[in-house]
C-alpha cells in the first residue's frame, strides 16, 4: 500500500483551518473520486476547533490520506507547505471547506494528460453554506475569452484576456509539479489575502499550454465566513499590493510579455480593484478606499496614463466606477482619476443619473429580473 502510495499519479493538497462543520463533507468528496491513482494530503493549520480530529480519524480510516499539522502559517504558508509534500507527477490544492464532484480528478487528469498541459481548469459553482443551495455564475469560466478547442498555447494562443477567462484561485486547477518547480512557483507568505491570486497569474502566464475540462466539478462554499474574509477588513489594500507584485512579475517576462498583456491586466486590475472597494463589508473602509481610487494614490493601475477607454472591456467598469466615486463630495466626484463622469464610455451599462427614463426603466426590470451572466 505504501508504494502504491509514493506513486500515485496525483497528489491533492487540501488545506484547513478552522473547518470542523465542513471539512468531513470535503474529505469524504475526495474518498469517492472515480480516479485511483490518488493521494491525499490535509494540511491543518493551526486550527483551534476539531479539524484536526476529524482529519486525523479520516486518515487512520483510508489509506490514501494522510494529515500534516502546521502552527497557524496562514494560507500562503500551508499551501507552501503542501506543495513540498508532493511526489506526485501533479497536484491540486484544494480548500477544505469546498466539495468535490466524483470525477473532478478524472477529468482533469485526462484534461491535462491528452492536451500536454501545465495546468488543466474546470468551472465550478457556488454552495450556500446554510441552505445547500447551488448556484453556476457564468464569470468563474468566461466562455466567450477561451479558444473553442479543450487545450491551447497558454495566452498566446487565445483571443480572448488570460485573466478574465480563470479566476485567481487556485482550487478549481490541476498543475504539472515539473512546470511549477522549474519556474519555482510559490504563494507569498507575507500577504494577509489575495496571496492566492499571485500565485494563480503567474502560473497561468508562465504555462506554456493551458486544457480547460468545460464542466462544474467543484461545489464552493460560500457564507460561511472565514479568517481570509476578516482578513480583507484589517488589510484592506492587501489586494493592491498583489496586483503590484503581477504587475511587477509581467514587466520582468521575455519577448514582449508586459506590452502585450498590458491591457488585459490593467482592465482586470481595475475591475478586480472595484470589486475590493464595493464588497468591503465596512462602510468607512469602502469610503476609505473610494477617496483611495479618486485620489490616483492606487498608482500601479495607471488610471491616470490612458484615456477611459482603455479600462472599458469589462462592460460594467465604468458604471461601477461612476457609482464609487458619487460616494464621495458632490464637488470632487468628476475629478477622479477618469475625469468627468458624464464622459465616461459607458456603453449598454449607462450609470444612473445618465439614463434616459426608458433607460431607467429596462436597468430597474434587470434588477428584478436578473439573468445569469458572465460579466
Amino acid at each position: 500500500m505504501c508504494a502504491q502510495l509514493h506513486n500515485a499519479a496525483v497528489d491533492v493538497i487540501v488545506t484547513a483551518h478552522n473547518m470542523e462543520s465542513c471539512i468531513g463533507a470535503c474529505l469524504d468528496s475526495l474518498e469517492r473520486q472515480t480516479f485511483e491513482s490518488l493521494r491525499v494530503v490535509v494540511v491543518e493549520d493551526g486550527s483551534t476547533d476539531g479539524t484536526a480530529a476529524i482529519a486525523q480519524d479520516f486518515a487512520a480510516r483510508h489509506a490514501r490520506f494522510s494529515v500534516i499539522s502546521t502552527g497557524g502559517l496562514g494560507a500562503g504558508g500551508a499551501r507552501n507547505k503542501g506543495m513540498q509534500e508532493v511526489r506526485a507527477p501533479y497536484f491540486m490544492i484544494l480548500d477544505g471547506d469546498d466539495v468535490f464532484h466524483p470525477d473532478m480528478v478524472e477529468a482533469l487528469h485526462r484534461a491535462a494528460v491528452d492536451g500536454d498541459a501545465d495546468i488543466a481548469i474546470c468551472d465550478m459553482q457556488e454552495m450556500d453554506d446554510a441552505s445547500g443551495a447551488l448556484t453556476h455564475p457564468l464569470w468563474a469560466l468566461k466562455q466567450s475569452q477561451l479558444p473553442a478547442k479543450g487545450a491551447f498555447n497558454g495566452w498566446r494562443g487565445m483571443d480572448g484576456n488570460i485573466f478574465a477567462a480563470f479566476m485567481g484561485w487556485p482550487w478549481d486547477k490541476l498543475y504539472r509539479t515539473e512546470f511549477v518547480r522549474k519556474r519555482g512557483l510559490s504563494f507569498p507568505e507575507d500577504l494577509p489575502n489575495s496571496e492566492d491570486m499571485v500565485f494563480t497569474y503567474q502560473a497561468l502566464v508562465l504555462a506554456k499550454r493551458l486544457a480547460v475540462a468545460n464542466r462544474v466539478l467543484v461545489d464552493h462554499r460560500m457564507g460561511r465566513g472565514s479568517t481570509v474574509s476578516s482578513s480583507r477588513e484589517w488589510a484592506p489594500l492587501a489586494f493592491y499590493d498583489a496586483i503590484c507584485r503581477v504587475k511587477a512579475f509581467l514587466r520582468e517576462q521575455p519577448d514582449g510579455t508586459w506590452e502585450k498583456l498590458q491591457r488585459d491586466y490593467l482592465s482586470w486590475a481595475f475591475d478586480w480593484t472595484l470589486w475590493n472597494i464595493e464588497t468591503m463589508p465596512d462602510e468607512g473602509t469602502r469610503h476609505m478606499m473610494a477617496r483611495t481610487l479618486h485620489d490616483g494614490a492606487l498608482e500601479a493601475l495607471e488610471l491616470e496614463e490612458h484615456p477611459a477607454s482603455f479600462f472599458a472591456a469589462y462592460p460594467r467598469s465604468m458604471q461601477r466606477y461612476a457609482t464609487l466615486m458619487t460616494w464621495l463630495d458632490a464637488d470632487s466626484r468628476d475629478s477622479g482619476p477618469l475625469g468627468r463622469l458624464d464622459a465616461l464610455p459607458y456603453g449598454a451599462y449607462k450609470f444612473w443619473d445618465f439614463m434616459n427614463p426608458a433607460q431607467k426603466a429596462l436597468a430597474a426590470w434587470r434588477e428584478r429580473h436578473p439573468k445569469p451572466s458572465e460579466w
